[in-house]
């Protein structure tokens, strides 16, 4: 989060700005922080069960929560960061299903709020009033009728301490909103793309012996979580900037050059080719005519001709599409497949719907299509 002077600092301070409280960055370790409360007094309870608070307190202080107040000194950051910490032990009291993690919640909102500085040398703001929805208001005061009958004394008190002092500011019920802001966190911090690109970790290649490496199993990167909504133009470069990089990468990895004469160097006397057209995949090609032939006999086979409908309805499908892919360039003045004559287009892929004893569109590959085509 950016740092801003504001006209509550002193000339020349800089200060957090207010909304760092209300965003992911700070109300989800706070929450972890809680949970983490929570934690160590469930775990030392049974040990200590006669005396709750007593216990709370040490673990309070031990985990260094005596010092959060001496975290913030301006006085229109500090409401916002002390209104959102009361906020979430409140939720955290209402929210927990078992009894005595809800009791350690409301032990840490009683401490948090009556451990703020007062009379300090240099004064610090402070707040007189928790926010709380009326529906929250009336679970909290019957939880010392849901705790242990050791613990309810204790709930009791620190209840009544908070009402004696008119702590709670009543809201309307949660359905309705009332909380400003309405959630939190209220701004999601989400990771920039350049930091993205930062903590992409690269191993080695993933090449078959068989088969040549094929782009995209060349690399293993961290999953981020991807920015909701339409990329904007900044975004949409780098990414594009990316991946050519990445195929100037392996189109180097994957060059095959073949030198005549005393080559090495530019020009006609270097014939330059990738390792997918110079060495055939020959493994990958003999599993796909392995597995479309099991294929095909299973349509074709079919009782009542069904597999065959089933197969002629998925290459028109196919058909289909290209056609409006097809359409949609030639309104943009582009041509798709024309430069390959007889080989590309989609003259041919109308000639392999055709041939649908043979596969149709499955055997492309395999020379469908194409005048005096044997497939195999």
């Amino acid at each position: 989060m950016s740092l801003a002077p504001t006209p509550s600092a002193a000339r020349g301070d800089l200060i957090l700005q207010s909304p760092f409280f209300t965003s992911s960055l700070f109300v989800d370790p706070f929450r972890a922080d809680i949970e983490q409360l929570i934690d160590l007094f469930v775990q030392e309870y049974a040990d200590h069960a006669a005396k709750p608070f007593a216990l709370f307190k040490r673990i309070w202080q031990e985990q260094g929560w005596t010092y959060m107040h001496l975290k913030i000194f301006d006085a229109r950051t500090r409401h916002t960061y002390l209104t959102v910490a009361c906020r979430l032990f409140i939720e955290r009291i209402v929210e927990h299903v078992e009894p005595i993690r809800r009791l350690v919640a409301l032990f840490g909102l009683y401490t948090f709020y009556f451990t703020q500085p007062s009379g300090s040398r240099m004064p610090l703001y402070s707040i007189r009033h928790i926010d709380i929805t009326l529906d929250q208001y009336e679970s909290l005061l019957e939880m010392p009728k849901t705790v242990s009958p050791t613990s309810a004394p204790y709930a009791s008190q620190v209840l009544s301490a908070l009402t004696n002092v008119k702590a709670f500011y009543i809201l309307p019920v949660s359905k309705l909103g009332p909380y400003n802001p309405r959630t939190l966190p209220r701004e999601v911090y989400i990771e920039d793309v350049d930091e993205m690109t930062e903590r992409e970790t690269r191993t080695a290649p993933l090449e078959s012996e068989l088969d040549p490496p094929v782009p995209g199993l060349d690399a293993v990167t961290t999953k981020v979580p991807k920015k909701k909504g339409r990329p904007s133009k900044r975004e949409t470069a780098k990414r594009a900037k990316e991946a050519t990089v990445g195929l100037d990468r392996w189109l180097e990895r994957t060059d095959s050059v073949g030198q005549v004469a005393g080559g090495g160097g530019a020009g006609p006397s270097r014939a330059r080719g990738q390792t997918l057209l110079s060495h055939a995949p020959t493994a990958s090609r003999t599993n796909y005519g392995a597995q479309k032939t099991r294929v095909l006999g299973a349509l074709l086979e079919s009782e009542e001709g069904r597999g065959v409908e089933a197969l002629g309805r998925a290459n028109l499908a196919v058909l289909g599409r290209l056609k409006k892919i097809d359409a949609m360039a030639a309104e943009r003045g582009m041509e798709v497949g024309g430069e390959g004559g007889e080989l590309t287009g989609l003259g041919r892929v109308e000639r392999a719907v055709g041939e649908l004893g043979r596969g149709g569109i499955l055997g492309l590959s395999q020379g469908a299509g194409l005048p005096n085509s044997r497939i195999t």
